[in-house]
């Protein structure tokens, strides 16, 4: 039984995920648990009718909240229907990376899909700040996050990027892994490089683990030769997911180092599989 945790803001881009989550596990048996989290604008004001009005304004976003989860249980019953899924809802007052963590928690989330944008209706955006700010936190479970317009396919064809700062090890893989083993999908591994340097130690050793651990998974080895071209394989491969890791100095880390992500700076056309916060960076010159 998988647990799989979807904030949601009620947004078209917020359903788009959760049709995505709902397909990418229809054939397992899975809990999902829809979050949405409020937090109504507060006044600050000594008056009596003030701290009325904020109360009228706290109740009418718990409505909301409540009222929006509803409709999106009854939406997904209607047109889904599975037997194999069952859902939770939860409406909450309070800081949306804090519940995460506590739901996490609590229900020892597999995985944690959303929305890049969520209801930003702003198009230069690619990832906007509630997901920016989930990335960016320390949940011990790997994240992925739908382009509002990706519709579900069945995952023939993965791209693993290995950063030449990082080495993989222990049970990190394992959320590709599993994903490539249920849909039988093949992968490939994308190295990336500093202009002109040659494979580096750390990153022959990064091979050797990463086809250990894929082994009877169809993989192959990609060389890119910078940063900058990341964006132009994403445009020119054929690939359905793209797996990043997200650790201190990481490609991910660095590209959310502010409140929001431009299409400017970074866009890709297919969900990206965060794999969460495993503190094993290693500097080296190359």
């Amino acid at each position: 039984m998988k647990n799989i945790l979807i904030p949601t803001d009620f947004s078209s881009a917020a359903w788009n995920a959760t049709q995505y989550a709902l397909q990418l596990f229809a054939e397992s048996e899975c809990i999902f648990h829809f979050l949405n989290a409020y937090t109504p604008e507060m006044h600050s004001n000594r008056l009596m009718a003030g701290k009325v009005l904020d109360t009228v304004k706290g109740c009418s976003a718990q409505s909301a909240s409540e009222k929006g989860l509803r409709k999106t249980l009854g939406q997904i019953k209607k047109e889904y229907n599975n037997p194999l899924h069952t859902y939770t809802a939860i409406s909450t007052f309070s800081m949306l990376v804090d519940e995460v963590k506590e739901v996490v928690e609590e229900h020892r989330i597999d995985y944690i899909i959303m929305s890049t944008s969520g209801g930003a209706d702003d198009e230069t955006i690619f990832l906007g700040r509630n997901t920016v700010r989930i990335l960016n936190h320390g949940y011990q479970c790997p994240i992925m996050v739908i382009p509002p317009r990706v519709r579900f396919e069945n995952l023939q064809a993965i791209s693993l990027i290995s950063e030449y700062n990082h080495l993989f090890k222990g049970d990190e893989l394992n959320p590709m892994i599993d994903l490539a083993r249920y849909f039988n999908s093949g992968i490939q591994i994308a190295s990336m490089h500093k202009p002109a340097a040659q494979v580096t130690e750390l990153q022959q050793l990064n091979h050797e683990f990463i086809t250990e651990r894929l082994r009877g998974i169809y993989h192959n080895f990609y060389k890119l030769d910078s940063e900058n071209s990341l964006k132009s394989y994403v445009d020119q491969t054929n690939c359905q997911l793209l797996v990043l890791s997200n650790n201190a100095n990481s490609y991910l880390r660095n590209l959310c180092h502010d409140y929001i992500v431009g299409r400017s700076t970074f866009c890709c056309h297919v969900p990206i599989l965060s794999l969460q916060h495993i503190e094993n960076n290693i500097s080296i010159n190359c």
